[in-house]
């Protein structure tokens, strides 16, 4: 892999941060949103970009752990990873559901103290 094509960062978001990995190559169609490899959770995700962006930053010094980490993870996930191609714009009906079924499950106290907007994980679905 590229290094220029690789951004390695951390994504601040509460109880849900994570370092993260954005590879240039992985292109979602939609201007609005971005694919993010996500340590913690271990998958290649859809954010809105109007959403994210402000809330990622690079890996400091004393993260620098996280590089090896992050790429291997992501290797293994990006080698099984097929984005949008042959699920159309909307998505397969399976993933359409397990991402209700998590966002039904997901509980709101689990957003950092202030933050209201839990449609920031939305995966982009109406993007």
């Amino acid at each position: 892999m590229s290094d220029k094509q690789l951004w390695l960062g951390y994504l601040e978001a509460g109880t849900k941060s994570s370092p993260v990995l954005i590879d240039a190559r992985l292109d979602t169609g939609n201007p609005k949103t971005q694919f993010i490899f996500n340590l913690v959770r271990g998958e290649i995700l859809e954010y809105s970009r109007a959403v994210v962006e402000p809330k990622l930053r690079r890996l400091r010094d004393e993260e620098n752990g996280f590089v090896a980490e992050l790429e291997a993870a992501y290797s293994k996930v990006r080698a099984g990873f097929s984005g949008r191609i042959g699920r159309g714009v909307e998505g397969s009906a399976k993933e359409t559901s397990r991402r209700r079924e998590a966002a039904d499950t997901e509980d709101s106290e689990d957003f950092p103290e202030g933050d209201t907007d839990e449609t920031e994980w939305d995966e982009a679905e109406e993007a």
